[in-house]
């Protein structure tokens, strides 16, 4: 499943990380840096420096861009408490549609004003790293992930709400565009991250506080939600836990035939069914193969996305005569055919992408086998 959200469209990703971004970055650690710092030593000291849990009211703005033409631009109000707890208010700037995500220690609540359902992350039972995971660890994963693929440089100091703050851009220096190009302006004090701008191909997402106030007099029902009686809370587990079958009923959940590995030297080992709702609403089926026992790839398959800027375009990769995208990253290749997005995620190291090009020219559809 996570295969194929990998290749949802740029724009779906961008949403994620802007809202993800807002929801759970924030203060860093109380650190002093230094002035004559290399990017590298900011880095590090964001990595290993302790979290100061400092609660905080801020204002700004997001922007989304797809070829130089603005996508989505809104406005946001956060609220966040020393214990954890977050508030998020978006809205949007053509449609003043407001957008809620409430953290209340307890459950993840997502809302739309005018909408009849609400979806909520219960984070009390499970570990969930995008929910519940530390700013300071948010930022830790990104700067782990791009450590080896990217290159930083401090592009200068600036002053950015009265604040001193470095500007550093990290570049990938791999054809991996899961990233993307990157930059980040953070407090020089706290490592609180003041602005941030990425760069995936076409798609540019901005996020930039406008007011910040780190002495906030939060009220009682601040970290609370008036929601509509009419409205239907659904848990998001309940539409995410997969099934298992055969790859009969897989072809019965995509509603037609689709592409899976022949010859003996492929063993189907499972066949996963998922039926996404909320964000992505979508059947999506994950196919795992073992090769001699050993785990060889999973390909994930769903319609394809029919959203600008979601299609595959040109490039230095085919499969089967159509065009694809290598991700060097996770080791993913992906194209379309028919009307199905297919995702191919290598897990045996020692399988090379040339020969997983090969064995795509072998694959057959499910009822020809």
């Amino acid at each position: 499943m996570l295969a194929g959200l990998r290749k949802e469209g740029n724009n779906l990703r961008k949403k994620l990380v802007v809202l993800s971004a807002i929801l759970l970055t924030g203060l860093l650690s109380a650190c002093k840096g230094d002035m004559a710092v290399s990017s590298e030593g900011i880095v590090t000291k964001v990595l290993s420096a302790k979290e100061s849990k400092l609660s905080y009211y801020g204002e700004g703005v997001i922007k989304l861009t797809t070829d130089g033409e603005v996508t989505e631009n809104a406005s946001f109000k956060e609220y966040a408490a020393e214990d954890g707890k977050r508030k998020i208010i978006t809205t949007g700037d053509t449609n003043d549609l407001e957008a809620y995500v409430l953290n209340d220690g307890n459950q993840v609540i997502s809302y739309e004003t005018g909408s009849e359902t609400a979806f909520s992350i219960d984070i009390t039972e499970e570990d969930n790293p995008l929910l519940e995971a530390s700013p300071k660890e948010q930022l830790m994963t990104m700067l782990e992930a791009i450590k080896k693929t990217h290159e930083y440089k401090i592009v200068g100091e600036e002053k950015i709400l009265d604040l001193n703050v470095y500007h550093i851009k990290a570049t990938p220096n791999t054809d991996s565009n899961l990233f993307g190009e990157v930059e980040l302006w953070i407090d020089q004090k706290t490592w609180f991250v003041v602005k941030s701008v990425s760069v995936v191909e076409e798609i540019k997402s901005e996020f930039e506080y406008k007011v910040l106030d780190f002495s906030p007099d939060f009220k009682e029902d601040t970290f609370t939600l008036d929601i509509p009686e009419n409205v239907t809370i659904t848990p998001i587990e309940s539409n995410l836990e997969p099934s298992f079958g055969s790859l009969e009923d897989a072809q019965a959940a995509l509603e037609q035939p689709f592409l899976v590995f022949s010859g003996e030297d492929m063993e189907v080992e499972n066949v996963e069914i998922v039926n996404l709702q909320g964000i992505v609403n979508r059947p999506e089926i994950t196919v795992y193969y073992f090769n001699e026992g050993i785990p060889s790839v999973l390909v994930s398959t769903f319609p394809t996305p029919e959203e600008a800027g979601t299609e595959i375009k040109p490039g230095e990769w085919q499969v089967r005569g159509q065009n694809a995208e290598y991700d060097d990253f996770i080791n993913a290749l992906s194209w379309d055919e028919n009307g199905l997005r297919y995702t191919i995620l290598i897990q045996n190291p020692d399988l090379q992408l040339e020969a997983v090009l090969k064995m795509t020219e072998n694959m057959k559809l499910n009822n020809e086998m």
